[in-house]
């Protein structure tokens, strides 16, 4: 009889996970809340008929990455951005492209001397220190030294705050001492869909997936045959021989009362980690007048990304004029070229928005949008009163319940013992027949991405493959 493998969520790791168990033979129940796969990996229409990513778009490495090869196999366009920059200040001035274009620079430059300084003096470095008290100490050095100006200064400390955009909350909460960067960014040109179709073909084909079923409680039972119980929301209990918990590490948090005789240092490690808040607000215009605003543009220097320092006019639905980037879509490849902006909000700019739209539908909803964003994009070139945008997407994960409220993990300051709070929810309660996967558990450099989450799926079932082997002698369960 081949063992029974309960997976709670059909995201990435618990497709990658089943996918693995079930080329062994396994018996696979997955048990997922949404009536979807994919999880915080999602696309939406609103935009036209080209789908567009509303979850991960981005593909983040730093060494082989199968989401990569996924992409290749699915002919999945990537991108490379280009380090071309638009920089407006907070009187709505651009700032001159060789300067903005230096001070982006100048901040890859930092990120990279943080990174090598976490890794190298993790140990000395003090739990409160932040990412933004190294960006401090580098651009006050380098005035000291007249490697940089004062305006310089003000430039790259303005520009630091983009690290929000890649972990979810402000470079200020960004922990210095547990401080790594990925060496290799591309972003999906088109969609997930057909890398996401790929990892779940055999999971959909061969596994028994139960959809719009929440997982409510999971106990390891002595005595029992199947020694895992799980409880769902339907009522139903059913035994297993072991359990890959794969929720997301904000619903872990809400939730972990459901997981009976949780580890304490397990509940330690998930209380201890931070869960990011990043959302995404797409705009699309008739025309990408950023490009065209003297009649001519280069395709080859096309703009990749945008900055501001503050909007110009303070209103209502921004009281705290918060600081703001976006990625051109224009800066795209024909087709897949788009007259989209896509903006990227995180921390208590995310939570306000998400709030503040929250319930609200068609032209309410995008009269409030143009009227928080408007303020940003009629500060860029080219721009006039026929530019009108065409239409609004809003993402709104941190009303998203099933995703923990959020986006994925990060670690702030204060955090003391980071690797061993991923490695103690990593080794999971084998001991219990009960395991996590998830962005979460990933390896260091791959927390908080999609290979991650791919990642620990894959190793995760080859534990549990492992493990039945040995308690075996060694038998495969194909023999069975």
């Amino acid at each position: 009889m081949a063992p029974h493998i309960c997976i709670v969520g059909a995201g990435v790791s618990g497709l990658r996970c089943a996918a693995v168990l079930l080329e062994q033979s396994y018996d696979v129940t997955i048990i997922e809340a949404r009536n979807r796969v994919g999880g915080r990996i999602a696309q939406s229409d609103q935009m036209g008929p080209l789908e567009v990513d509303i979850g991960a778009n981005w593909v983040h490495s730093t060494g082989h990455n199968p989401i990569i090869e996924l992409a290749k196999e699915t002919g999945t366009p990537l991108h490379l951005w280009k380090e071309t920059t638009l920089m407006v200040d907070d009187g709505g001035r651009l700032v001159p492209s060789q300067e903005a274009n230096q001070a982006l620079k100048q901040v890859w430059e930092i990120l990279d001397n943080a990174s090598e300084h976490s890794t190298d003096q993790g140990d000395e470095i003090h739990p409160s220190a932040s990412l933004y008290s190294f960006f401090e100490d580098s651009c006050n050095s380098a005035v000291a030294c007249g490697d940089m100006t004062e305006r310089g200064r003000e430039l790259v400390l303005f520009m630091s705050q983009m690290w929000g955009a890649y972990v979810g909350d402000s470079v200020e909460l960004q922990s210095l001492k547990f401080f790594y960067l990925e060496d290799y960014d591309c972003f999906i040109s088109t969609n997930y869909q057909k890398i996401i179709a790929r990892i779940a073909a055999v999971p959909l084909a061969q596994a028994e997936v139960r959809f719009e079923t929440l997982m409510t409680s999971v106990e390891n039972r002595t005595g029992e045959m199947r020694p895992v119980c799980v409880t769902t929301s339907d009522g139903k209990a059913q035994y297993f021989d072991d359990v890959v918990i794969t929720t997301p590490l904000g619903w872990l948090k809400q939730h972990k009362e459901s997981i009976h005789r949780l580890h304490p240092r397990i509940a330690s490690a998930i209380d201890s980690m931070s869960f990011g808040r990043l959302e995404k607000v797409l705009i699309e215009f008739p025309t990408a007048f950023w490009e065209y605003a003297d009649g001519q543009t280069d395709l080859d220097d096309l703009v990749s990304f945008v900055h501001w320092l503050s909007p110009l006019r303070p209103n209502q639905s921004n009281p705290r004029q918060w600081r703001l980037e976006c990625v051109s879509f224009h800066a795209f490849e024909a087709p897949y070229r788009r007259n989209i902006l896509l903006f990227y909000t995180f921390g208590d700019c995310s939570t306000h928005i998400t709030s503040s739209i929250r319930g609200l539908e068609g032209t309410i909803r995008d009269d409030w949008l143009q009227d928080f964003f408007e303020p940003y994009y009629s500060t860029l070139p080219g721009y006039a009163a026929i530019h009108t945008p065409k239409r609004f997407l809003a993402t709104e994960w941190c009303n998203d319940d099933l995703a923990g409220n959020g986006c994925y993990c990060n670690f702030q300051v204060g955090m003391t013992d980071a690797a061993r709070d991923v490695e103690a929810i990593r080794h999971g309660m084998p001991e219990q027949h009960i395991y996590f996967a998830g962005e979460h558990t990933a390896p260091f450099d791959g927390l908080g991405t999609v290979a991650g989450a791919y990642t620990s799926g894959e190793k995760i079932a080859t534990r549990i493959i492992g493990s039945n082997q040995s308690a075996n002698g060694t038998i495969d369960c194909k023999a069975n």
